[in-house]
């Protein structure tokens, strides 16, 4: 699997995260960091599920700007 495949898998999990977290808003849940048991999560991303609601929009737009910059071909930007 290479970068680009990981970034977009983390990404996908990273807004079913995000999703879930702001269905839990809804129901007046904590929107705080926790590690409810759900076991549909994917065990590779676990801490996204100890993120709040404005760290995970944080992290899925520095996803979505990485793997931008992969695909356009930007693979070290401090080089």
């Amino acid at each position: 699997m290479d970068d680009a495949d990981l970034l977009r898998r983390e990404l996908r999990a990273a807004r079913e995260e995000l999703v879930r977290k702001r269905a839990d808003a809804d129901d007046h849940v904590a929107t705080t960091s926790q590690l409810p048991l759900m076991p549909e999560r994917d065990d590779e991303f676990l801490r996204l599920a100890l993120m709040s609601i404005d760290n995970l929009e944080t992290h899925i737009d520095r996803l979505e700007r990485d793997l931008a910059d992969l695909e356009n071909g930007i693979d070290h930007p401090d080089d």
